[in-house]
């Protein structure tokens, strides 16, 4: 399909319907036990889109590296180690 979707916000380049391509998303969400069901649901109370990348320039980003970045931004910051 050649209807774009939207554009790499690193390299510019059109993202397609049907392409793989890589977000940062900020959700707010509330976990939730369904004890009738026994399962656990994730509730998205807000998604906000940060950053989109084409799969090319997603891929080149570590995830944890991402999260190590982010962890080092100064403020009243508190790590948890899963």
């Amino acid at each position: 399909m050649n209807i774009k979707y939207t554009t790499c916000m690193r390299c510019g380049k059109d993202i397609y319907y049907g392409n793989a391509y890589v977000t940062i998303t900020r959700n707010i969400e509330q976990a939730n036990y369904e004890l009738t069901k026994n399962r656990e649901e994730i509730t998205v109370i807000d998604s906000s889109e940060i950053i989109t990348f084409c799969g090319v320039c997603g891929n080149l980003f570590d995830a944890d590296t991402i999260g190590n970045i982010i962890n080092a931004i100064p403020g009243n910051n508190r790590v948890i180690e899963n």
